[in-house]
């Protein structure tokens, strides 16, 4: 009994000394705390100076300086062309870039029908076609046509949702798979020399898978019995084919087509000459009928035949006379230079010319019908 009696006292003495450590070690710790924090209250604090700071303190801290840009209203890219040209049955792409958007809005408006096309990222068309393609990265907001037709050229708008309403217009040329002839409408060759015609395919979505010449719209065969015929064709984003025609005579005139499996087929005219000028088998479309040799007494049938109705004659020749080119006549000798006369039947008779064979094109109308010879 007496030895616990002498125990209590010490583990009450060991108590009292473990709650003294805890409260001297709480009572250092919150005199660490006030220590820290006096030392950052009373550290230098260097006022902002907009993107310039001393180096001493660029060297205490790492964190970035950062500054407000000034507040500007949106706007477009000028650089970025207004004039698009698309291929038919590709898709077609419309740009349009804008800088400080900020909450606005971009939208697309078709100009033919002023129908919405896409507002934001959201299509507003139930042509699934159309598609609005953003790139935030970059301020692009373009309009992308799948298949583009020839119905979907034309002014397309790029709006900006700010007041008044900011608009960039965006021109779209679809381009239709075309084919030419070198040198037409018309080809001049001489007798026995080779006929060349070149003929290229532009604006395809590829190379056509034949192309066929004609003449005469009758098809030409390689292995015809006119010998001398042969064809090459040469495919790319370009095609061009080649119809060779050897040793051309008289009978190779006429028009000749070149017809793509993909394209509008193109034509020629070709001559072949036989020692005549150029210039001589030339027509002039302007006028009723190619130039042909009249002789007078053409002239004098028609006239009797309309001579019981009221006729009305207006003829304008043309013609390169030599002396061999008249006779004589008994009213009147014909003129030394006639590059050209108007006949009219109200102020001159046709006795005037007669004896005369020129080349000439008359026209000529009766009860609003016109007869050209």
């Amino acid at each position: 009994m007496s030895h616990s009696l002498k125990v209590l006292p010490m583990i009450r003495t060991m108590q009292v000394a473990r709650t003294l450590a805890l409260h001297i070690t709480e009572t250092i710790l919150m005199l660490l705390v006030i220590a820290i924090k006096d030392n950052t209250t009373n550290a230098d604090i260097v006022p902002f100076k907009g993107n310039k700071v001393d180096d001493e303190t660029s060297s205490k801290t790492s964190l970035p300086l950062y500054t407000h840009p000034p507040w500007v209203e949106p706007y477009f890219d000028p650089t970025k062309s207004n004039n698009v040209s698309g291929l038919l049955g590709r898709t077609a792409y419309l740009q349009c870039r804008v800088f400080n958007l900020g909450n606005k809005t971009v939208s697309w408006v078709r100009h033919r029908d002023m129908h919405i096309l896409t507002v934001g990222t959201y299509t507003y068309t139930s042509d699934l076609r159309f598609q609005v393609i953003h790139q935030s990265d970059l301020g692009d907001w373009i309009l992308q046509i799948k298949s583009a037709q020839k119905r979907d050229a034309g002014i397309y708008e790029c709006q900006i949702s700010t007041q008044p309403v900011l608009s960039y217009f965006v021109n779209l040329n679809v381009v239709v798979p075309t084919a030419s002839i070198i040198g037409a409408p018309d080809l001049h060759v001489d007798k026995g020399s080779t006929i060349n015609l070149t003929c290229t395919v532009k604006f395809c979505l590829e190379p056509p898978a034949y192309v066929f010449w004609y003449h005469h719209e009758e098809l030409i065969n390689y292995d015809s019995t006119r010998g001398g015929v042969s064809v090459v064709t040469e495919k790319g984003d370009v095609t061009t084919s080649y119809l060779l025609l050897q040793s051309a005579n008289l009978v190779d005139s006429g028009t000749y087509y070149c017809a793509p499996s993909n394209a509008e087929m193109a034509s020629v005219r070709v001559h072949v000459l036989s020692g005549e000028h150029p210039e001589a088998m030339q027509t002039d479309s302007s006028q009723c009928s190619p130039p042909t040799w009249l002789p007078l007494w053409l002239l004098i049938v028609h006239v009797w035949f309309y001579k019981q109705q009221p006729l009305g004659l207006n003829a304008t020749i043309k013609a390169r006379p030599t002396t061999k080119m008249f006779t004589k006549s008994k009213r009147q000798q014909p003129p030394k230079a006639m590059p050209s006369h108007r006949i009219n039947s109200a102020n001159r008779s046709l006795d005037d010319v007669s004896g005369v064979k020129i080349k000439a094109t008359l026209c000529y109308t009766t009860y609003g019908q016109q007869i050209a010879t």
